[in-house]
């Protein structure tokens, strides 16, 4: 008779349990002795070999473990399965394909949580694009158990937010790195920014998923809760109930402004908000918190101002709507000390397109408002009102990134950027008649033959969107409207954001619009009738 064997010990507890030689519950993310306790809860397979970005976006074998949703739960780690990676769905797809699965295989599973098909191209260059991060590459998707995060969807949104919104916010790696090595300190220790965080997530992965409901249901919860959030952490501010932390309130209320212009809202709340907790920072908490995020905030504030700088919208973009925004010489003021303060090397390392001599530029808006209120106003004369515009004209042209280090792809942004500015400022000149059509018409073709080398579909078409709505606005023939409106609804499913079909749409609307006023003017001038071409036979008749 065989003899049966002895009980086989498990060790599937959290290591925190294994060191103490006690017997673990195993409940995930943290174990209730270990909560009990206090003390952190890892697992072995976190502590063996962190998962990283680019191990499950771009490692094969990463995307066969994880081809779909399993049937049972796994305990040895977090759950994976409809991670939004395009290779990883790719390889899913081609596993799924090869083996005869059941209807409780992972495939249909999968069909309702991967992206749609994206051409080779995309997904080379989205692979190339996060390899040439190496600080992205390595962030490990270990998260504090004491953070109260969305079951089962956090690592899937982490994810998400790490491989597609943050370069989506940037035109290089320079800006994705910043972005990192400054705002994951904050997402991991604050519950605001995290749940910001998770709303501007959820919110793209749903864009890219319109027709799963799961999705659409997780991005309306997630953005629900970031404002119930912001609303409990504004109430408790200034009581001493809790730590106000500014800088994580502003961080938040960035975030929120990002996912307010991926859903296409017009309001510019959260925009505000920041400004005014920016400029209403203590000198000590100015100085105590980390300047690199201090600069970066300023900088992101200052960049987000510029969509509220015209007063109607659809309307064409001229001098005469822009809205003189008090603020921006404020923050423009607190950027400068903040330089000040940081060394030569510290400053040498942000030559991404947010940098400080970029902001700078953008001040040109507000003084064109300037001049177009004191204009109204009769506060100035001609001659001083010339030569401010030829100042502004010389700062404009000479426009250019002050870093050597500057890639070649910012640079190309940045020119779009000044001929932008150039075509606001020949449009609709603060002194009547005062710059030549031919400058405006140079300019605009310039603007075109840029435009042209941008390729269609570019994640960081989302910081191009106010040169080409200002190109759009002063479009004429229908061959240049044709490559703006190709260059925003290509972009639209590549952004994740809804802005792209706003802009588009207020496009669209002004064009159909100037060409229906076009027509009713030539038929109005088709009925007048010069006298002096009526014979007086006619004359008589009538």
């Amino acid at each position: 008779m065989e003899r049966s064997s002895g009980h086989k010990r498990k060790r599937t507890g959290c290591l925190g349990c294994r060191a103490r030689r006690k017997k673990c519950d195993e409940r995930q993310p943290i174990c209730s002795l270990c909560s009990r306790k206090g003390t952190e809860c890892v697992w072995p397979d976190n502590w063996t070999a962190p998962q990283t970005v680019d191990s499950f976006c771009f490692d094969p074998a990463a995307a066969s473990s994880t081809s779909g949703p399993q049937t049972s739960v796994s305990r040895r780690g977090p759950n994976l399965s409809f991670l939004p990676a395009g290779p990883l769905w790719t390889a899913s797809r081609a596993s799924n394909v090869n083996s005869n699965s059941d209807s409780n295989s992972p495939s249909e599973s999968a069909k309702d949580y991967g992206p749609r098909k994206r051409s080779p191209e995309s997904l080379r260059s989205q692979a190339e694009h996060l390899r040439m991060a190496p600080k992205i590459s390595h962030v490990p998707l270990i998260v504090p158990p004491d953070l109260d995060c969305y079951e089962g969807s956090f690592q899937m949104l982490f994810q998400h937010f790490l491989s597609r919104s943050m370069p989506s916010m940037s035109v290089d790696n320079v800006d994705t790195e910043l972005y990192v090595s400054t705002l994951l300190p904050v997402i991991v220790s604050d519950n605001l920014v995290l749940r910001s965080v998770l709303a501007l997530s959820s919110l793209q992965y749903m864009l890219s998923h319109p027709e799963n409901d799961k999705a659409l249901k997780l991005a309306s919860t997630c953005y629900s809760k970031a404002l119930s959030a912001m609303r409990a952490r504004v109430a408790l501010s200034g009581t001493g109930a809790q730590d106000d932390r500014p800088d994580c309130l502003c961080a938040a209320s960035l975030m929120l402004a990002l996912t307010e212009s991926a859903r296409g809202d017009s309001t510019r709340n959260h925009v505000d908000f920041a400004s005014h907790v920016l400029q209403n920072m203590s000198n000590s908490v100015r100085l105590g918190i980390n300047q690199k995020l201090y600069r970066n905030m300023l900088r992101v504030c200052m960049f987000l101002r510029v969509d509220e700088a015209v007063e109607t919208i659809p309307s064409p973009f001229t001098s005469a709507q822009l809205v003189n925004q008090m603020d921006m010489p404020i923050l423009a003021g607190h950027l400068w000390d903040a330089e000040h303060r940081a060394s030569a090397t510290e400053l040498s390392e942000e030559c991404g397109l947010f940098q400080t001599p970029f902001i700078a530029g953008l001040l040109t808006i507000h003084h064109l408002a300037r001049l177009r209120a004191a204009d109204g106003a009769a506060n100035i004369d001609k001659d001083e009102r010339v030569t401010q515009l030829l100042a502004i004209e010389m700062q404009i042209m000479s426009w250019e990134p002050a870093l050597p280090h500057t890639s070649l792809r910012v640079r190309q942004v940045w020119t779009l950027w000044r001929l932008a500015m150039l075509i606001l400022l020949y449009e609709s000149p603060v002194d009547g008649k005062f710059w030549q059509a031919s400058r405006r018409n140079d300019c605009y073709e310039s603007f075109m033959k840029e435009l042209k080398l941008v390729p269609k579909g570019h994640e960081s078409i989302g910081v191009m969107l106010w040169p080409i709505s200002m190109a759009g606005s002063c479009a004429q023939s229908s061959a240049h409207r044709e490559l703006i409106q190709q260059q925003l609804t290509e972009s639209c499913d590549t952004l994740s954001a809804r802005m792209l079909a706003v802009v588009a749409n207020m496009l669209q609307q002004m064009w159909d619009g100037t060409a229906a006023n076009l027509a009713d003017d030539k038929r109005e001038e088709e009925l007048v009738i010069d006298p002096s071409l009526i014979s007086p036979e006619s004359l008589q008749e009538a």
